[in-house]
């Protein structure tokens, strides 16, 4: 009777796990993959496609390629998706990388008691940390399954992987019928 009282409180645990993976990991992956991919298709940074093979064959094939980057195809954030390596991996690296920055860039607000003494704090070397920290939280991005899995409880840590990329996989869906073309007589 023991055994079956442990092993249910795991189900409400892997549950629990499931319905919070889904709010903090799933939906936002789900997010910024559709409106990653709507825009680079909309703003002809990436060719149409017909599959998410084919899509994720695009983003490394540009990923790879430092030039067009340099260059300046795209904007900021298709750059800085590509720079993280752009699919899965660089979706949920932007999206550490922009959680990381907000964060910080809100604990460095908070200890100011005013505006006057924030502006008593610019210097020349508080602008050299900025730029530093945000190298660092370039870096942190980067290896982002670090990161979280330093933020997210042990039991279940896969649930959060799985919902993550099931995000990503159902945020490619949407953007890739989103943008299909109906045919004449109104069928994709």
């Amino acid at each position: 009777m023991q055994g079956v009282t442990i092993g249910m409180v795991g189900l409400v645990q892997m549950i629990q796990t499931l319905i919070i993976a889904v709010f903090k990991a799933g939906i936002p992956v789900a997010l910024a993959s559709f409106g990653l991919i709507w825009w680079a298709l909309k703003n002809d940074y990436l060719d149409s496609f017909i599959s998410v093979e084919d899509l994720e064959k695009q983003i490394k094939q540009q990923s790879k390629n430092k030039k067009n980057r340099e260059k300046g195809d795209g904007d900021l954030v298709h750059n800085k998706w590509l720079a993280f390596g752009g699919g899965f991996y660089g979706v949920v690296a932007l999206l550490t990388y922009v959680v990381v920055e907000l964060r910080e860039i809100w604990e460095f607000f908070v200890q100011f008691e005013s505006i006057s003494a924030f502006f008593a704090k610019i210097s020349f070397g508080m602008l050299i940390g900025l730029v530093i920290d945000a190298i660092m939280n370039f870096v942190l991005a980067i290896a982002w399954p670090w990161y979280w899995l330093t933020e997210i409880s042990p039991p279940h840590i896969w649930i959060w992987f799985v919902v993550a990329y099931g995000g990503y996989w159902a945020g490619t869906r949407l953007a890739l019928r989103r943008l299909v073309e109906p045919g004449e007589n109104g069928e994709p």
